[in-house]
């Protein structure tokens, strides 16, 4: 199926492994070029040579904290002299800490919501403007299920991704007559290093293995494994396509059948 992406020009943040690397590949694979920032350079310019490799496409590395509003003025400038301009932006860089509500200091949520909140505002602000100069664009945040099911060490991760499901939809209703279309997904129990450090401490707080504190967490997902980054990548490739250009403002889950709630 075409897709529409050969020429395009996409920024993943976060892109530097999980599901922002996962999806940085699949991009440059339909012919985007890529720019993709994580704030340790080492492992960026891995992935990036990595995905270079296998798909020929230019792939700027930019080392950027979400966190610091000059280094996400860096990213979409730097993106825009190397490439040529913004088409697609992925929204997925995260910095949190799994722990219960007791155990979470003012600033594991301050930085939680300032890296992914703030992070994914000013970075949507920064590329809007050259999305809107080459006539549209599409904005993707990557939340997680957090937002929909409790969990005892997700606290933070409940209200950002509550957060930046809300901001899709605000701002697609603002961004439309603009030619672009913003969406949210909220991945499930996916196989990243973000989820082996939550499976770590399930593990550390049930007293059992790391193998044991996986079983459980698959146990609750019908389709019986974790979701691959893979499964997030494939949904992001046909939202920010040709295929899907009547979609928007819309938060979809990719969990697996995992969630309980109805949600039309």
């Amino acid at each position: 199926m075409e897709l529409g992406l050969s020429g395009k020009i996409s920024i993943v943040t976060g892109g530097s492994k999980g599901i922002g690397r996962t999806t940085a590949l699949a991009l440059a694979r339909e012919g985007s070029d890529v720019a993709i920032c994580a704030r340790g350079m080492e492992e960026l310019e891995h992935a990036a040579t990595k995905i270079r490799a296998q798909t020929g496409r230019k792939v700027l590395a930019v080392r950027a904290d979400m966190g610091n509003a000059d280094d996400i003025k860096n990213l979409i400038s730097s993106t825009v002299a190397e490439l040529g301009g913004v088409d697609i932006l992925i929204n997925n860089a995260v910095n949190s800490v799994a722990a219960p509500f007791m155990e979470l200091a003012d600033e594991d949520w301050l930085n939680h919501i300032n890296v992914k909140v703030m992070g994914y505002v000013r970075c949507s602000r920064e590329a809007i403007p050259h999305m809107i100069n080459r006539g549209g664009g599409r904005i993707i945040n990557i939340g997680g299920i957090a937002a929909r099911n409790v969990n005892a060490i997700t606290n933070s991760n409940g209200v950002t991704n509550s957060a930046v499901s809300n901001i899709a939809k605000n701002l697609s209703d603002q961004v439309a007559k603009d030619g672009i279309l913003v969406n949210c997904i909220h991945p499930g129990t996916t196989r990243t290093p973000r989820q082996d450090m939550i499976l770590q401490r399930q593990a550390k707080d049930a007293s059992v293995t790391i193998e044991e504190a996986e079983r459980r967490a698959v146990a609750g997902i019908p389709i019986g494994r974790m979701v691959e980054p893979e499964d997030i990548a494939d949904l992001v490739l046909f939202l920010v396509s040709v295929r899907a250009s009547a979609i928007t403002g819309q938060t979809i889950a990719v969990e697996g059948g995992a969630g309980r709630g109805i949600h039309y």
